[in-house]
């Protein structure tokens, strides 16, 4: 499911904000931006390319978390380094849509379909009398071409 920048402006308006000329190229760059992961600084900077500069920080940060609240955004960690947002797989379902592999050594972010991991998860679980809750997970390491050099 691919979430438009419409769906993105409405979560925010029932969040009670205002809808500026900057919300709603949050909404759009996000909308363009569905299967990116991007740091609130790249974010922030794709929108004032579109709007021609002077969106603050606080905008981003104040979208971010309305339309986290909403379930169209997650907010993770991938490793070392700042957080990514990215929108949600499917807002009507859990949120443990997927999980990450990152690359330490070129930062290359691969998507693991939860399919994949379910299973373990599930025996971890088991094994030491837990229940999952996880939203995102990575797992770092080095893709074969960083491993090689």
């Amino acid at each position: 499911m691919h979430i438009e920048a419409d769906e993105l402006i409405g979560a925010l308006r029932r969040s009670g904000l205002r809808i500026t000329k900057a919300r709603r190229a949050v909404c759009e760059v996000l909308a363009e931006s569905h299967l990116d992961h991007l740091t609130a600084a790249a974010l922030l900077q794709r929108v004032n390319e579109r709007v021609g500069g002077n969106v603050v920080a606080s905008t981003i940060y104040r979208s971010i978390d309305a339309l986290e609240e909403q379930g169209l955004l997650h907010h993770i960690h991938l490793g070392h380094g700042p957080g990514v947002v990215h929108l949600s797989d499917d807002p009507l379902r859990d949120h443990l849509a997927h999980h990450h592999l990152v690359c330490e050594g070129c930062g290359r972010t691969v998507d693991v379909e939860m399919a994949a991991v379910v299973e373990a998860m599930g025996e971890l679980a088991q094994e030491h009398d837990f229940s999952m809750k996880s939203v995102h997970f990575a797992l770092v390491g080095l893709c074969l071409d960083c491993a090689s050099l």
